[in-house]
Formats: C-alpha cells, structure tokens, sequence
C-alpha cells in the first residue's frame, strides 16, 4: 500500500506508473481467482465414482472455456418438432416457503438420491466452480449443472448440462435449457401454484428433442419421470427436514 501511495505523489509519470500498476494488478488478481477454463475443473472435489466423465464428455471437447457453452433452449416456431412432457406434484407446505426452499437448497440436499449426482455447478457471472460440499448461495441464471444420471441400475451413466436461464419471483417459475453438444436440446421450466387450501402445486414441463425418435418415444420419457420424481422429493425431503428443525 505504501509502494501505490507513494508513486501518486510524484506527479504525472507517477500517476501513469500508478494506473499501468493498478491494470496489472487487477489483471493478476481475475487471472488467479477466475475458475472459467475447462482446466479449473477439479475432480478429487467430485466425490463419487466415474469422476472423470465430467471433464471426458461431449460438452466440453473442444473448448477451454466454460463461458464457450451456451443453452439450447425450445424454441416456438419449431414447436412441431419437440416433446413435450408434464409431471406435477402438491407440497403440503405454503408457497412461498417453497418457492425460497427451491432457490436455496444446498447442492447435497438437491443431488441426494440414487438415479443424480452432482458433478460441479459453473457460474458464468462470477466465474466460479461449485462442488457439492462447498458453500453455495443457491440458484442463480447463469449457472451451468453438470450432472450425472444413474440409469438401469447403474449400468449406463449419460452427463448431462443445463443452464439455468430464467429465475422469475413474481411469476414463481425457474426455466433452464440443455446446454449444446449434449444428446438432447430443450427446455424445462418449474411453476410454482398456490392451491386452495393454500398448498402448493409444483409443475414440472419438458419440451425436448434429440437426432432418435425412438429415445424420444420409448426411452427419454421413462427415465425423465423417474429423474424428475427424484429431484421434486429430494426438495420435499429437505423442507421436512427444515421444519422439523424449526419445532425443535
């Protein structure tokens, strides 16, 4: 601090040396805290087995920057050639403590189960890697998920990325699209409805397609359910568990 105090004092020259010292100093500092480089992966933080099919997967040959993935999202003028798949659940809890459960839950929580595992998270706005133990101040748009999903016992193991593209308070609805590269491309939003008896309705809708017909009949449907069925009760789980904590 006394070295950039003194180079002000000494006029022009020392001002310029001042702000040619400040570029690289922050220059330094986003070189060495940003994690978007596909290198900054970290896989003894991924614990679980298979670790390396989040760095050795279709998303990511190629590119040595994570800010290089984009969403491929549905898009409505080609509406005739997607999917379309809805499931639905009724929370006996009131709807604003859900809707601030679903932003929040820590990624152990929301990646509990048998059929997902969490890989790591990307936050394109601020450049940072998120593991499963770190500490996570819940979802935000921008955010990358790569996941894993445990299919037929485990047998088969497909990685699959999305990026959350719509967080909307008012509206109660988070909307994220499959990132590009991957099999399939789409988007699937969660709608949050407060019911009579003020519970609330959890909607779940998928539009989706990928290059088989046949996945997107017969195999795709089947497991998405499943997948889905997952994620919404490990989010239950969790509010259970949160107010059971509250009575204590």
């Amino acid at each position: 601090m006394y070295f950039l105090l003194t180079l002000k004092k000494h006029g022009s020259n020392g001002n310029i040396y001042f702000v040619v010292f400040s570029l690289f100093f922050s220059f330094t500092f986003f070189s060495v805290s940003s994690q978007n480089t596909v290198d900054c992966i970290n896989p003894e933080k991924i614990h679980q087995k298979h670790k390396y099919k989040f760095i050795h997967n279709k998303y990511l040959e190629n590119i040595s920057y994570l800010d290089s993935l984009r969403p491929e999202c549905y898009q409505n003028k080609d509406s005739e050639n997607y999917n379309y798949q809805y499931d639905s659940f009724i929370i006996k809890e009131d709807i604003n403590t859900v809707w601030e459960k679903y932003k929040t839950i820590n990624l152990k929580d929301a990646y509990s189960g048998n059929l997902v595992s969490l890989g790591f998270v990307y936050s394109k706005r601020k450049k940072k890697i998120y593991y499963a133990d770190d500490n996570y101040d819940g979802i935000k748009e921008g955010q990358i998920y790569f996941i894993r999903l445990n299919l037929l016992g485990g047998l088969k193991r497909i990685v699959v990325a999305y990026e959350v593209t719509r967080i909307d308070d008012k509206r109660k609805t988070i909307r994220f699209c499959y990132i590009n590269n991957g099999i399939s491309t789409g988007s699937q939003q969660i709608l949050l409805h407060k019911t009579e008896n003020n519970f609330t309705k959890v909607e779940h809708k998928t539009f989706y397609k990928s290059k088989s017909k046949f996945r997107d009949k017969h195999l795709y449907p089947k497991f998405h359910k499943k997948v889905v069925a997952e994620l919404h009760h490990n989010l239950m789980k969790a509010l259970s568990e949160s107010r059971a904590l509250s009575v204590k």
